[in-house]
């Protein structure tokens, strides 16, 4: 399987090798329930040294070797700080959600999205099937000072059927084969076809409920730590091809480790359209990522 899987890399996208060798950073965000950017210098004065990112003056990184240490820091304890990656940050950052929406978190669990929605929106809905998962995410969202998420402990499959088109926005960071945590170091020993495809069949379930939980004129995205296409462009394609009302809307971000969707995988073809969603390349404090934007129109 360890052939197979880096034959599929290499075919997507070769940087992506070394992108998973690299992990020399890691990434945190100001939580503006309890903080501001005072907290910055509260770490300073413990030694730390944050380097803001270019793209949003709450979101910083500290070298990999902080990331034991600074559990044990005043804003980390006071829970003023959220260590998150890059690319969900960046990802939830581009559903561009406003004061009067209600977003739909689909797959919320351990619920760092659905803070960064709980900043901007006046609701958010966080819903997660597995039990353990979903009372850790309800502590979560308590330690850090969000009052405003409903949590609900529901397969995600299944709640369009009680909610209809009642969200504004909707989030979907879909269960997926995970390939992006691959420690190359301890070989490739989880991983295989299979688990590829029955995680496939799952999104694209998800991906229905989602949809049709969009209000018209809403905006959602859909999202994995993935590489296969199986589980992303092919998703896409999957839904746009079943919904006329259903369209990708074009994403900008100011990084360059970005790569467009591809519309071609193995004897398959997609939309063109699905060029536009983003595959964000692992780098630095940046994990391999897929998302894409899509409008109900």
């Amino acid at each position: 399987m360890e052939e197979i899987f880096f034959e599929r890399i290499k075919k997507i996208n070769p940087k992506i090798i070394d992108g998973l060798k690299e992990k020399n950073e890691f990434s945190f965000r100001v939580n503006r329930h309890k903080a501001d950017l005072e907290v910055i210098d509260e770490l300073k004065k413990e030694g730390y040294n944050p380097k803001p990112v270019e793209w949003n003056k709450y979101v910083y990184t500290l070298p990999i070797e902080d990331r034991k240490k600074i559990i044990k820091s005043l804003p980390y304890t006071q829970n003023k700080i959220y260590i998150q990656n890059l690319s969900s940050i960046i990802a939830a950052n581009s559903l561009d959600v406003n004061e009067d929406d209600w977003v739909l978190d689909l797959a919320a669990a351990p619920g760092g999205k659905s803070l960064i929605f709980s900043e901007k929106a006046k609701k958010v809905s966080a819903v997660e099937p597995d039990k353990k998962r979903f009372f850790r995410m309800k502590r979560n969202f308590k330690e850090h000072g969000a009052k405003n998420i409903q949590t609900y402990n529901k397969d995600g499959r299944f709640v369009y059927k009680a909610t209809g088109e009642m969200f504004d926005k909707v989030f979907l960071d879909a269960p997926c084969s995970s390939e992006a945590h691959i420690e190359l170091e301890k070989g490739i020993t989880w991983w295989n076809l299979k688990r590829v495809k029955r995680f496939s069949k799952l999104q694209k379930e998800l991906l229905i409920s989602a949809f049709e939980c969009l209000k018209p004129g809403g905006e959602m995205i859909y999202a994995t730590c993935t590489f296969s296409p199986e589980e992303n462009e092919e998703n896409i394609d999957f839904l746009l091809r079943r919904y006329e009302n259903a369209k990708i809307v074009p994403v900008n971000l100011s990084i360059d480790n970005i790569q467009e969707g591809i519309t071609s995988w193995e004897g398959k073809e997609f939309l063109d359209d699905v060029k536009h969603a983003i595959r964000i390349l692992p780098k630095g404090a940046y994990s391999g990522f897929f998302f894409a934007k899509i409008k109900k129109i």
